[in-house]
């Protein structure tokens, strides 16, 4: 499978473990899109899409049409995120306004909490696999947070939320101000060794083929899953036919904990490739952490700015497309 993500080309070709790790090369930040002027690179492009790429592996191994489809959407989402962002700033320029660098390290505490199980370490990874420095992620989240203080300065003040409103609100969303690290999950999990699965001169593809028609084979019955584990899973769990215990999100590697939480219960997911092998992975049940209370330090003012946020959505769309409409935007991929 060859993807080719903001001029990078992720490319796994190779028969054993270690060839099956993106070889090292020299990732050129060229430039992806230029708004007003202002220039939009391919490693934000890919920072942001890469985890949209890695579950879109997950669930469509063989890739093909569907698996490209949904790339190609995930991929004109990024982008259209990232030039409405530079549309913003560009219109604002000038003005003055700054967000306080307490702003911007909270922000970004925020983001390790939430995209990376709290692990900056992991952060760090990401960037590095993107070609993005620390500085160029600082950057771009000082960007999104001056557009953020800028949308609020120019709609959400103008409509303050009623107190049933807040409490609605609140009511519908107050798992998304959990802390998410204390989530967890029980699944049945198999991992399916380069070296042990299959025919040692197999190819990397072959192995992968091999692992798809194993999915395929429980899918249809005629293995359960735990017959499979017991005989090709060679992970802690295999002799109790991949059944794993409750584990915390924060014990998993964020990428595998993106792809569990996020997938259906009862659905199979997977061959999903890494430096070792393919994992198979079956949810069975996940637990949320307790949400916060309204009077949590920080969630009534989160749950107020969401309320002006929707209520004002409608103005400020209109107002994006007439800062679109007249902008000069140039896109490269």
């Amino acid at each position: 499978m060859v993807l080719a993500l903001g001029g990078v080309t992720y490319a796994q070709s190779q028969a054993d473990a270690e060839a099956a790790k993106p070889k090292p090369q020299r990732i050129v930040n060229r430039v992806a899109a230029v708004v007003n002027g202002r220039p939009i690179t391919s490693s934000e492009v890919r920072a942001r899409l890469e985890p949209y790429v890695r579950e879109l592996m997950a669930l469509y191994p063989r890739g093909g049409g569907r698996f490209n489809g949904e790339l190609i959407k995930a991929k004109k989402t990024v982008l259209d995120e990232l030039i409405e962002r530079e549309l913003v700033l560009s219109d604002f320029e000038g003005r003055g306004m700054r967000v306080p660098d307490t702003a911007i390290e909270a922000e970004i505490n925020r983001r390790i909490l939430t995209h990376y199980n709290g692990k900056r370490d992991e952060l760090l990874e990401h960037l590095r696999r993107n070609g993005m420095t620390y500085s160029e992620f600082r950057d771009a989240v000082r960007k999104e947070s001056t557009v953020g203080m800028l949308r609020n300065s120019r709609f959400d003040r103008d409509i303050p939320p009623t107190p049933d409103e807040i409490r609605a609100e609140y009511a519908a969303t107050k798992y998304d101000y959990r802390d998410i690290t204390k989530d967890s999950v029980r699944y049945e999990k198999m991992l399916l060794p380069f070296e042990t699965f299959g025919d040692p001169n197999e190819t990397y593809e072959e192995k992968m083929e091999r692992a798809v028609q194993l999915v395929e084979s429980i899918q249809r019955g005629e293995i359960s899953f735990a017959d499979a584990a017991i005989l090709h899973s060679r992970d802690e769990f295999a002799a109790e036919g991949g059944q794993w215990p409750f584990r915390r999100r924060c014990d998993l590697s964020v990428d595998f904990a993106n792809i569990v939480f996020a997938a259906p219960k009862g659905k199979l997911v997977g061959p999903i490739p890494s430096a070792s092998g393919f994992t198979i992975v079956r949810v069975q049940e996940v637990k949320r952490a307790t949400p916060p209370s309204l009077k949590s330090a920080g969630v009534k003012a989160r749950v107020e700015d969401s309320v002006r946020r929707k209520k004002t959505e409608e103005r400020y769309r209109e107002w994006i497309k007439r800062l679109r409409d007249k902008a000069v935007i140039r896109t490269y991929i």
